[in-house]
Formats: structure tokens, C-alpha cells, sequence
């Protein structure tokens, strides 16, 4: 067993800038001193020591002759002490300046020291690791001067047995923060569950990451084969686990597992697991290629954003990892690996501070503007729809996204920003501000037949539709009860290129500056005579996503085109401050944009909706003064068809779009959803 010893005292480490257009990690040059009072001659051993800078340059001393130890034996020892440097491997040059010292007594005659000066540049870290090291020289008998190795040469007091390790240090993440300052991501405690190979007393590595996988619900085949392949003294984490999730977990069936360890941590999360997770992202670490792909900003193990906010914004949340460079004992060290307390890397620290210490500079946060009470009432009310299913809402007087959610049924992916489906008759709305640009108004009188033909394709009202509502009605009844035929009807009269114009004015297929990926919306400028009057009630090839209806329904309440957004640019540098949810840039607004007197005719219409049409529950909200409107697409081969369910509607400044991929009609399916989310949301706001 090795004795421990006191740490070694070196020459102290100096931080050094980097040179403008460095491209090598470590610098040596050898300074000699050497017995005598005079002068040095032209064999005074800096041949031999430049020899030796330039192997280490090259990263290999194989090919040199030592006088104490063969070349091959010093290679050896050489990568054992710098492997865990990471990328930082040495690369050496002799700085020409360097001129020999004055000649000094060491008192043993035939021997000389040269004085090599290091330079690491490490990653991650802006200043250079520096430290002198000496290499010995002595006379041979033919009166050259030859090197001894020892590992000492790497750094002073390095023993054999012993290394070099850098490792990086995770600054403090910044926080992400949500309407109001509340906290919405920071870093809560969790349990790194996995397998501790060094504790398996000789049970069998694949068999046990087998019963931990079917415990908390991994894919056990590949767990298995990555505890397989790991080291026998590697811990093996399955996965990270909230404390009430590890809790919850069946204890003696965990307890039982060979191996078992569970770490106690921290991990950057939100409030509970799912929550906005589209739109807030997560942190995993850095893999290879993403430590290849950084610029050397990155080391492997860094903790960095995956996907929303935390991956657009992960400079700035990241803050600057730190840099501790520490001498460690390598399990060839003379102690038995279970007995030297090893680590994952098969080695532990020596005794003594860090040889060289960068402190992390801590993340700062950003904030969103999404509500926590809104985002977790919204995602309430979807947990038990089997079908995708989404809730947005935001705010028409500031274009603030509060609520964004996603249902189970989604699994996991954004159908609140990313769905693509058509918009039934929701899109009513655009068809009338159509026909309100052709000079109709609220009152204009339009037919309601109970059916008609446009393009040699049938359309009909669905067989609800309340009888007393057709013939000549107006064109407010007509979005009030959502007479199909009135709306196809007018497919001659406004051309495709109109509606799609109209469509522009309330947002739909307009792109936004944005942070995190979003649809927008898209609908054609021409269309085939049966595609055109199929989009006129929101068929055809027409669609949206859940945050463009939310979108142009805060654009009717606001009188004004009205952009999303979820990050505050406060604090922000202008090139980090986009506008809200997407990864396009912002496009050219509409040609026609919306004006004040036609949102005005569009929210009395929509609110006839509501006091007299399909969306009465509504009526429940105090004050009683939201408008809406609900709609039923058809999609699929089936006989009957499966009709995707919406309803969109505005209440008390907040503008909200409720989907359900696989539903009945708008009114059935969400409109309960909606009233649910709207009271709850003026009850939250009375309370505040």
C-alpha cells in the first residue's frame, strides 16, 4: 500500500493569456543551470534539452535515450501523467528568446538541471495553465549530456502511479423565469439512480441493469449492454429522478437490484415534470460531438440546454464552467482499487489543493413570460384526453404567450406550436372579415339553404343545425350558429388570393421573429375551384397550429395584428432577443392589414357566438363579455369522418385557442375546456 505522502510544493502556477494565434495547448522552454562559475560552452546540455522539448511537442519520448530509464518505459509514464488533461495534450516548442541561464554550484560534479516552462491551454478555460518543471542532466562517459526521466519532469513531485487530471466545473445555471418573477426553472433535488459496479459482489452487470431498467421504466436491452461495457469500477447512472418520481418508485424491488446507487443531486428542472416542456426545454451534458462542434467552449460532461429556451438561450444560462487541474492517484498507484476510493475514472484525488483553478462564472437567467398558474391550469385540464391535444393562450394588449400546453396524448410532442391541421370552422372568422372587405356588415342579409353544391361538390350543415337559422339570416347568425353554406357560398366572390390576404390580416401564414420553433400557418394563394370553396369553411389545404388561432384571435380583440411572445428582452442583447416561439425569422407583414373598424365588426359577431350561438357556456364567465367561435374539421377516410374539435376565444385579455385532435364538436369537446381555463383565469386575476 502507498504510504501517503505530503503534498509536493512546485513552483507556484502563473496564469498567462493566451498569444494571438497560438495553436498549440502546452509551451516548454528550457532554461539550463549547470555546475561551475562560467560561462556555459557549446556542449553545456541545452542540445539534449531541446531534444527532449521538441519529443514533448510531439507529444512522444519513445525514440529518446535516457539515462536512467529506456524510452519506451518514460513514453509510458508520460501519457499515464497527462492522459486526463483532456484535449489539453502537450504540444512543446523552445521559446527562441530563451537564453541560457547563468552558470550555478549544485555541488555534484557532471550533472545540470534544465528549467522547462509549461503552458496548458486548457479547455474552457481563458487563461494558460504555467509552471516550471526541472530535467535533470547528467555526463555520460563519453561526455554528452543525457536526460533522466521521472515523472517529476511532467510536474514537480509527480510520482509514478500518479497523474495530471482536469476536469471541468459546471457554473451555477441561471434560472428561467416566468410572468410576474416567479421561478419556473431552477435547480431542485433529484436522484441519479444507476448501477455501482464495484458493488455487484459478483452478481452479473447485465442482469442487474436489467431488473433497475424494468423498475424505472428503461429500455432494459440497452441499459443492460452499457453497464456491460462500462469498467468494473464505473457507476452506470440510469437515469435522473425528481425525488417525488424516486419515491414513488417500488422500493423492494429497488432495494433488491445488485448495484444499486442512488445519488443525491441537483438538476435544473421545473415545477413538475412536463411542465411547458416543448417551450422550456431541458439540460443534459455535452456528448463528443457536441464538445467537437463548440469551439472549444464546451468540455465533455458540460451541462447545456436541449431544445426551447434552454438550448436558444444556453450561452447566457450556461454562464462559464470552471477549470480545476488536481493530481491524482491512478489505481496502478500500489492501493487495491476497492480499497484507494476510486472514482468513475478509476482514480481518486492526492492529498493537497488544485494545482491550477479557474472559478466558474455563474449563469444569468431570462425570463418568459408564461404564467405558472395559467401553464399548470391548461395542462390540468388536458391530462385526461387520450387524443393530442393543446391549449394556448396570450395576452392581445401586450402579445405575451402565457399558457402554452400540450396533452398527454401529444407524447411529447408540441402540438400546441407545431400542429398542422386544418381549422375547421374556426376559420369563419377569416371568410367573414372577407366578405366584410366586399362590403358586407354585420347585418348584411346572406342565405342559409340547408345545403348547396360549389365545384360539383356538396356541402351541407351539419344535422344540428338549428332550422329556424336558415333562408335569409344575418351574416352574424351566420358565424353565430356556423351555417356551412353561407360561407362556401361566397367562394365566387372572394377569390382565393382574398381569403388568403385576409387570412394575412389576422396572422395566419405570417412568420414571427421568434425563440423556439413554431407553425404559423400556411394556406394558399390559388387553389382549384373545389379547394377554394372547401378552405372558405375551413377545409382543403388550409391549416393552422393552436398558437396561429390563439394568434388571430388576440388580433381581433386587439384591432391590430398581434405578435406572440415568450422571452423578455429585457436584459437581453439585441441579437438574443427574439420575439417569441419559432426558429423562422419574421417575415412581411400582411399587404392588407387589419384595421380597427373591422376587428370591431368581427368581435360583435364573434360575440354573438357566445350570447346566442354555440359557445353559451361561455355565458358562465364573469363579466359575461367573451367573444369566440367554434369549429369541427373533418380529416380521415372513415364513414362517418373523425373531425378534429377547436374553439377559440377571448375573455377579460386573454386570447385562448383549445384543440383536440380526435374530438366531437368544438362546442362538446372544448368548449368546457375553455370556460374551465377562462375562470379559472379571472378568478386568478380577481384574487392577484
Amino acid at each position: 500500500m502507498q504510504t501517503p505522502r505530503p503534498a509536493p510544493q512546485p513552483p507556484a502556477s502563473r496564469p498567462l493569456r493566451r498569444r494571438p494565434g497560438a495553436a498549440v495547448p502546452a509551451v516548454l522552454s528550457a532554461v539550463l543551470l549547470a555546475t561551475g562559475c562560467s560561462v556555459l560552452g557549446p556542449d553545456d546540455g541545452r542540445e539534449a534539452a531541446e531534444q527532449v522539448a521538441a519529443a514533448l511537442s510531439a507529444g512522444s519520448v519513445a525514440e529518446l535515450s535516457f539515462g536512467d530509464v529506456e524510452g519506451a518505459s518514460a513514453q509510458e509514464q508520460y501519457e499515464q501523467a497527462v492522459a486526463r488533461l483532456g484535449e489539453a495534450a502537450p504540444a512543446v516548442e523552445v521559446a527562441p528568446a530563451v537564453e541560457v541561464a547563468a552558470v550555478e554550484d549544485t555541488g555534484q560534479e557532471g550533472r545540470r538541471e534544465a528549467t522547462l516552462s509549461w503552458s496548458w491551454d486548457l479547455p474552457g478555460a481563458e487563461q494558460d495553465w504555467a509552471y516550471d518543471s526541472v530535467l535533470p542532466l547528467v555526463r555520460s562517459g563519453s561526455g554528452e549530456w543525457v536526460p533522466e526521466w521521472s515523472p517529476a519532469v511532467v510536474r514537480p513531485g509527480l510520482e509514478e502511479g500518479e497523474a495530471l487530471r482536469a476536469r471541468t466545473v459546471d457554473a451555477d445555471r441561471g434560472d428561467i423565469l416566468g410572468a410576474g418573477g416567479e421561478t419556473l426553472v431552477t435547480e431542485r433535488p433529484v436522484r441519479r439512480v444507476g448501477i455501482d459496479r464495484s458493488r455487484l459482489a459478483g452478481a452479473d452487470p447485465g442482469e442487474a441493469a436489467r431488473r433497475l431498467a424494468e423498475v424505472v421504466g428503461l429500455d432494459a436491452d440497452a441499459y443492460a449492454e452499457a453497464v456491460e461495457q462500462a469498467g468494473p469500477e464505473a457507476f452506470v447512472e440510469a437515469l435522473p429522478l425528481r425525488e417525488e418520481d424516486f419515491r414513488e418508485l417500488d422500493a423492494r424491488r429497488l432495494e433488491a437490484v445488485p448495484g444499486l446507487l442512488a445519488v443525491e443531486d441537483e438538476m435544473p428542472l421545473a415545477p413538475s415534470r412536463g411542465f411547458a416542456a416543448d417551450l422550456l426545454g431541458g439540460v443534459g451534458e455535452a456528448t463528443a460531438e457536441d464538445v467537437a462542434d463548440s469551439g472549444g467552449q464546451l468540455a465533455p460532461g458540460t451541462a447545456i440546454g436541449r431544445g426551447g429556451v434552454q438550448e436558444r438561450f444556453d450561452e447566457r444560462l450556461r454562464g462559464r464552467p470552471g477549470v480545476v487541474v488536481e493530481e491524482v492517484v491512478t489505481e496502478t498507484g500500489g492501493r487495491p482499487a476497492e480499497e484507494s476510493g476510486s472514482g468513475a475514472d478509476g482514480v481518486r484525488p492526492a492529498a493537497g489543493e488544485p494545482l491550477f483553478e479557474v472559478p466558474p462564472q455563474a449563469g444569468e437567467p431570462v425570463a418568459v413570460t408564461l404564467d405558472r398558474g395559467l401553464q399548470a391550469t391548461a395542462e390540468e385540464l388536458l391530462a385526461g384526453i387520450e387524443s393530442p391535444s393543446a391549449v394556448v393562450a396570450v395576452r392581445p394588449s401586450t402579445g405575451e404567450l402565457v399558457a402554452s400546453a400540450n396533452g398527454p396524448g401529444s407524447e411529447g410532442y408540441s402540438t400546441a406550436l407545431l400542429g398542422r391541421y386544418a381549422p375547421g370552422s374556426t376559420f369563419k372568422v377569416v371568410t367573414a372579415l372577407g366578405m366584410l372587405r366586399e362590403g358586407d356588415t354585420p347585418g348584411t342579409e346572406v342565405p342559409c339553404p340547408p345545403s348547396t353544391t360549389a365545384a360539383g361538390v356538396r356541402i351541407d350543415n351539419v344535422e344540428s343545425y338549428p332550422a329556424e337559422f336558415t333562408g335569409s339570416i344575418t351574416l352574424t347568425e351566420a358565424l353565430a350558429h356556423s351555417c356551412n353554406t353561407t360561407f362556401v357560398d361566397q367562394h365566387e366572390r372572394i377569390g382565393q388570393a382574398d381569403l388568403a390576404a385576409a387570412a394575412a390580416a389576422l396572422g395566419i401564414g405570417v412568420p414571427a421573429e421568434s425563440a423556439v420553433p413554431a407553425f404559423w400557418g400556411e394556406i394558399p394563394q390559388d387553389e382549384p375551384p373545389a379547394q377554394h370553396a372547401a378552405a372558405m369553411f375551413g377545409q382543403g389545404r388550409t391549416l393552422v397550429s393552436p398558437l396561429s388561432m390563439a394568434r388571430l384571435t388576440a388580433s381581433v380583440a386587439a384591432g391590430q395584428l398581434v405578435t406572440p411572445r415568450l422571452v423578455s428582452t429585457e436584459g437581453l442583447a439585441p441579437d438574443d432577443a427574439p420575439g417569441a416561439t419559432g426558429t423562422a425569422a419574421a417575415g412581411p407583414g400582411p399587404q392588407e392589414p387589419l384595421t380597427a373598424e373591422e376587428a370591431e365588426q368581427l368581435r360583435t359577431m364573434m360575440r354573438a357566438v357566445v350570447s346566442s350561438g354555440h359557445l353559451g357556456v361561455l355565458q358562465e364567465l364573469e363579466p359575461d363579455t367573451a367573444i369566440g367561435k367554434t369549429g369541427t374539421a373533418e380529416f380521415g377516410e372513415e364513414d362517418p369522418p373523425r373531425t378534429h374539435s377547436w374553439v377559440i376565444a377571448e375573455h377579460e385579455d386573454l386570447a385562448v385557442a383549445v384543440f383536440v385532435e380526435d374530438g366531437d364538436l368544438g362546442s362538446v369537446t372544448g368548449g368546457p375546456i375553455m370556460r374551465d381555463f377562462l375562470a379559472a383565469a379571472a378568478s386568478a386575476s380577481r384574487a392577484g
